[in-house]
């Protein structure tokens, strides 16, 4: 990382970056440019603080043939950042506040109806802010959705700005 002053490595600090964000870009492998496609996502990080990342979509498509070929991808996610206006514009140049998360991993389609169904209610309490618990997700969903789990092999965190005193 190039900015080493923007870096966050304490875990709980990545852990409320992934908390307050919402979309995953995820990058896929093609023969010719890469894929990317932003999708809402949910998240696991075991005993040892390795991160899952779980994404969902139809049963069929791009990222799927995709991953069938090669299950190597990259990941960005960000909390969606927000302006930063300086208080003396002729003194400062606007700049822009963020918190992102980013890495690599490897991708695969998940079959098993009891791992879909706990990706499904891990996105589902991701994007509600809810427990895992407050949902009963059915069996047709099961059934149908189609689950992509990422075992996260590296990723780095970075943030920038927010509470400089020289922008509003």
């Amino acid at each position: 990382m190039r900015r080493k002053d923007r870096e966050v490595t304490a875990i709980d600090e990545i852990k409320q970056i992934l908390k307050d964000s919402h979309v995953i870009h995820s990058g896929f492998r093609t023969d010719d440019y890469p894929y990317v496609v932003p999708t809402n996502f949910g998240y696991d990080f075991n005993d040892d603080n390795n991160l899952t990342l779980y994404i969902h979509g139809a049963p069929v498509g791009t990222k799927r043939e995709l991953i069938q070929k090669d299950g190597r991808m990259g990941f960005e996610i960000d909390d969606g950042g927000q302006l930063m206006v300086p208080k003396d514009p002729k003194q400062n140049t606007p700049s822009f506040a963020y918190r992102s998360v980013m890495g690599y991993g490897d991708a695969e389609l998940v079959e098993d109806p009891e791992i879909k169904k706990h990706a499904l209610q891990v996105i589902l309490a991701h994007e509600t802010g809810q427990k895992l618990s407050d949902f009963d997700v059915s069996e047709k969903t099961i059934e149908y959705v189609g689950i992509i789990k990422i075992a996260v092999k590296s990723y780095t965190a970075k943030a920038h700005g927010g509470d400089d005193p020289e922008f509003k």
